[in-house]
Formats: structure tokens, C-alpha cells, sequence
């Protein structure tokens, strides 16, 4: 008679652990959205071993964007087209930043200006610039 007794409980428990369990998250993840300062007050970019973060953003014109090199290897930020820079002429930092250094410079001319890390041409970004 004890293992007629058993058999109910087992089941009830395991039916109970069933209605537990977390059912699978079907939401894609979504990638970052673009970021837009709510005014020219400057805006920052992280650029390290992975690349950009932002990658994309909108900004108002003469808004200063200073990117950071919180990596651990030199990168250069730079317009695009590579290795001449010259689609945003002006917009290069000239040389490799160290980690902890940072290079700023102002959008002023609108459009759509395309850049990349020098020093690493595959990582690259976008910056709109609107009146």
C-alpha cells in the first residue's frame, strides 16, 4: 500500500517542477540602436579590440565627438575611405591612440560620414550629421 502512495506524489512533484521550468525566450536579441544627443553637448565613443561602442550615431552639427581607446592596443580613428581618409578631410587622428587616450573633433559639415579604426580597417562606424 506504501508504494501505491509513492507513485501519486512522485508525479504530482514532477508536474509541479514541469510548471517551473522557464519556457525559451523566442525574442530575437535586437542590435544597439543608434544614439542621438539631445543637443550638441558632445557625445563620447568608446574604440577597443572589438571595435566601436557606438558604432552608429546622429548628432546635431557642431556637436564635438571624442573617441576614447578604453582598449589594450593603440587605434586610430579616421574618415573613411581607408587609407586615405578623405571622404571627411580633417576628420583623423594622425596616429595610433594609446589605451587611456582620446581624440576629439567637431562635426560640422552635414551628412553621413563613414570611419574606421586605421590600425584596424574591418572595425568601422557611421556618424549623421543633421542641420
Amino acid at each position: 500500500m506504501r508504494r501505491l502512495a509513492v507513485i501519486p506524489t512522485f508525479a504530482a512533484l514532477l508536474l509541479l517542477g514541469a510548471g517551473c521550468a522557464a519556457a525559451p525566450s523566442s525574442a530575437p536579441e535586437s542590435a544597439p540602436a543608434a544614439v542621438t544627443p539631445s543637443s550638441n553637448q558632445g557625445i563620447v565613443i568608446m574604440v577597443d579590440e572589438n571595435g566601436f561602442s557606438p558604432a552608429t550615431i546622429t548628432v546635431p552639427a557642431g556637436t564635438e565627438v571624442t573617441f576614447n581607446n578604453t582598449g589594450s592596443s593603440p587605434h586610430q580613428p579616421a574618415s573613411a575611405v581607408h587609407p586615405t581618409h578623405q571622404q571627411l578631410p580633417g576628420f583623423d587622428a594622425l596616429r595610433g591612440l594609446r589605451p587611456g587616450e582620446s581624440y576629439s573633433y567637431t562635426f560640422t559639415k552635414v551628412g553621413t560620414w563613414k570611419y574606421h579604426d586605421h590600425l584596424n580597417p574591418s572595425r568601422t562606424g557611421s556618424i549623421t550629421v543633421t542641420e
